[in-house]
């Protein structure tokens, strides 16, 4: 096992991820996020994808997945990390609804060529230096006219570093009131540092896609609401705050404007195989 693989089991050994199904519940920051970015992905698919053959690379806890399974998707999961595919497996299982899972590197993906009417990675491609290997293979097992989707989570100035600066104020004030001195002034960041992330533009990425096959190919900066540290009815009240903006926040994921990119923080792109 590599260090990147043994990393990754670490991260999803780590995580607690409830059996609820995906787009269940809108009752959290977390649950809107995900539900408005998985309504977004099955408007997209129905309109443009000419089939309902899926692979998700990179799958994780398969959110995605279950959500186009149970609008009868077809979904072929893969990950680097046992732990992680587990995670995906445990969470179809929980809902019961079938998927087939492999066990598999994104740079060398082991499917044939024009095999998928959609392939999607979410989280995934923004840990890569050399991003054009596991993006041409994405778009190898692509069939002709198929829909390329990705989500990225970047290490950019947005509206989430404003919101850190309030999160950091709030945790260390937190530990300052129970003595953990050594936690007061450490700084917050929704991207940790240890992260291994690139630093990859919005316009890197759509330019990659291009050269890989992919036309057109759209780029967007979305997610406008940030992750805050609030008490309870504060949580209560911002997602009944992003409920009532919904239809604004769907306008601002579909926008291109120098404005939403500089505020969004997470990165949308999709393209057809040509």
């Amino acid at each position: 096992m590599d260090d990147s693989q043994q990393w990754w089991d670490d991260f999803w050994t780590k995580q607690d991820f409830s059996p609820q199904g995906a787009g269940d519940s809108d009752e959290t920051w977390y649950d809107l996020v995900c539900l408005v970015g998985l309504e977004f992905w099955r408007d997209l698919f129905e309109e443009f994808a000419p089939g309902k053959k899926m692979l998700e690379c990179g799958c994780g806890s398969a959110k995605v997945s279950q959500f186009m399974a149970h609008h009868g998707y077809q979904c072929a999961l893969l990950d680097y990390s046992e732990k992680a595919l587990q995670t995906g497996k445990n969470a179809f299982d929980s809902q019961s609804i079938e998927g087939s899972f492999y066990t598999g590197d994104i740079n060398h993906l082991c499917f044939p060529d024009n095999s998928f009417d959609i392939v999607y990675s979410g989280g995934v491609l923004e840990f890569f230096d050399d991003v054009k290997k596991p993006v041409s293979e994405m778009v190898r097992v692509l069939k002709p006219g198929g829909v390329f989707a990705a989500n990225m989570v970047p290490r950019k100035f947005s509206i989430q570093t404003v919101a850190d600066f309030e999160r950091t104020i709030v945790y260390s004030c937190r530990n300052l009131v129970r003595r953990q001195f050594g936690d007061v002034f450490r700084r917050v960041q929704y991207v940790p540092r240890h992260y291994k992330v690139n630093s990859l533009r919005l316009q890197d990425y759509t330019e990659i896609c291009e050269v890989a096959g992919l036309q057109p190919i759209t780029g967007l900066a979305t997610s406008p609401f940030p992750d805050l540290a609030l008490p309870k009815a504060g949580k209560q009240m911002y997602a009944w705050v992003m409920k009532k903006l919904r239809p604004q926040w769907r306008r601002f994921n579909l926008s291109k404007s120098r404005w939403t990119e500089i505020w969004g923080t997470t990165y949308t792109l999709y393209g057809i195989k040509k």
